[in-house]
């Protein structure tokens, strides 16, 4: 920001302008998570979540009076992604999904856990626990440039929702097959790069 203070008669203006001038682009960003690598090369759409601040109330005779709360509220995370014809990407949400609800047997979930151990090499067998179900996911947005200006990293994400895949042989073009995926979080952070 550039500012420039002016003084009108006695008193002073401070006037302030933007020293960056370029727009967002919807579609300057990367989208990565660790479990997913096929769902990250094939990421054609993501979110930044809306984030809400609780309000509490004072209770008066006239007019309630708000106050800033102390808990925030994180929106959902949602991706959308070209799905390859063999279906790859689709199935790593799929197992993903299946390993941390364990439809048919508790050992699903169980060995979820110990195939995701490769993720944490250093760490002691026994404090592991069930660190295998999250990951941090990044979201990277690109400058005019197509460079990364700024990182946004979610916390201890894991799947909650994948769409439905709808096959129909009545259309006439050929429309690729996306998938959504939605995903809760801890918590995300920004930061300028």
């Amino acid at each position: 920001m550039v500012t420039k203070t002016v003084n009108i008669l006695e008193g002073s203006y401070s006037e302030t302008h933007p020293s960056e001038l370029d727009y967002l682009k919807p579609n300057g960003f990367k989208f990565q998570i660790h479990n997913i690598p096929n769902v990250n090369y094939f990421c054609q759409a993501a979110n930044i979540p809306n984030i809400t601040l609780g309000v509490a109330t004072q209770a008066t005779t006239m007019s309630d009076i708000p106050y800033p709360g102390e808990k925030l509220t994180y929106g959902d995370l949602t991706i959308r992604f070209l799905i390859q014809e063999n279906l790859k990407n689709y199935m790593e949400l799929y197992n993903w999904l299946n390993g941390l609800g364990a439809p048919t047997d508790k050992s699903t979930y169980k060995e979820w856990n110990d195939r995701q151990r490769y993720r944490f090499p250093g760490v002691n067998e026994n404090r592991i626990g069930d660190k295998g179900n999250f990951s941090d996911a990044t979201l990277f947005i690109l400058d005019s440039d197509n460079n990364p200006n700024v990182k946004i990293t979610f916390y201890d994400c894991f799947p909650i929702n994948l769409e439905a895949l709808d096959f129909d042989i009545s259309s006439g073009t050929v429309d690729y097959l996306t998938g959504i995926a939605t995903f809760k979080y801890r918590y995300y952070n920004m930061e300028a790069i």
